[in-house]
């Protein structure tokens, strides 16, 4: 009787494991089919720099894209497709419409009304407000010009930038009271926060940054959490990462995309844990942008768009560039 009972024990154990494994899979198989397993992410381009329109002059190209920006969003699992500049309100409409995930990228353009990248941010960040407002959530990525971008538009087109030294530099972020509220940062690995926090992890290449003085002067504390601040040359502290505190805003005043793809300088970390630690960035960004099932209506629209269309240049084989290979847009 007792062998008895123990076996039954046992095969109503068994029962109760396959039970809730199934219904694991079953959770799991729905949450899948409520994602977007084919996001695509819409990377804004700007114009040539000083440099590059030399190097370039004998080509028609208005503006570009630095390739390390596409691979790196592709590494997460997603697609790319170029935001042009210098285009009709309409085709902007459009684009925040149909992608599922937008990108201010680095670079040397004006981030104000000066540039078609500045004029460009500004539709598209008003535009992507509006949509938050009517419910459609689309997660935006910026990363050092388009991260003073973001705060200069948030802050209603005031310059909020000092100059400072922080160019060719590696460096580790000192978290900020609060970075635990982030969804970035607060949901980080252990392994994740160590390398960002105690190594030289992060690839900085910028002259102007944002004291945390001017981050609360203008109300963007507000909105946003500071999340870190980094030191320049002469020890001076800024913001280099913030999030919005409702919406999935992310800004970088530092280059993730750099550890994994850029080798001009001796500056960018290339270290396994620096790389790691980079990519979970954009990890925890196309995770956002697969909650968004906006797309441009057609396989063959989409096709159309897609970064795939173009080939990228091997620029740095024609000057110094911190960039590897680019995207040009006639």
């Amino acid at each position: 009787m007792a062998l008895t009972s123990i076996l039954l024990g046992l095969l109503a154990l068994t029962a109760a494991a396959s039970s809730a494994a199934a219904a694991s899979v079953a959770t799991s198989a729905s949450v899948s089919q409520d994602l977007n397993l084919r996001p695509v992410i819409g990377i804004l381009s700007q114009e040539l720099g000083r440099s590059m329109r030399k190097a370039l002059s004998e080509y028609n190209y208005t503006s570009y894209i630095a390739a390390s920006y596409v691979k790196f969003f592709e590494g997460a699992g997603a697609r790319v497709v170029p935001i042009l500049i210098n285009q009709d309100d309409d085709y902007y409409r459009k684009m925040i419409s149909s992608i599922n995930g937008l990108v201010f990228p680095g670079g040397s353009a004006s981030i104000t009304q000066r540039s078609g990248y500045g004029r460009a941010g500004r539709l598209l960040y008003d535009l992507l407000l509006d949509s938050a407002a009517n419910g459609t959530i689309l997660p935006l990525f910026a990363t050092c010009l388009g991260f003073e971008m973001l705060m200069y538009l948030h802050a209603n087109n005031t310059n909020p930038l000092t100059s400072c030294k922080a160019q060719n530099r590696s460096d580790p972020l000192f978290l900020q009271t609060g970075w635990e509220l982030s969804e970035l940062l607060g949901e980080a690995p252990e392994n994740i926060l160590q390398t960002l926090t105690t190594t030289n992890a992060t690839s900085n290449f910028h002259k102007y940054c944002v004291t945390p003085q001017s981050f609360r002067d203008l109300g963007l504390d507000e909105d946003f959490l500071m999340l870190s601040t980094s030191h320049d040359s002469d020890g001076i502290e800024y913001v280099s990462t913030v999030e919005h505190r409702e919406l999935p805003l992310f800004g970088f005043q530092w280059h993730p995309e750099k550890n994994l793809y850029e080798w001009g300088y001796a500056s960018i970390p290339h270290t396994r844990d620096a790389i790691e630690a980079a990519q979970f960035t954009a990890n925890v960004f196309v995770d956002k942008a697969r909650q968004n099932n906006q797309s441009f209506g057609s396989k063959e629209k989409e096709a159309s768009m897609l970064i795939y269309n173009y080939s990228p240049t091997y620029i740095a084989q024609l000057y110094r560039s911190s960039f590897q290979q680019c995207y040009f847009f006639e």
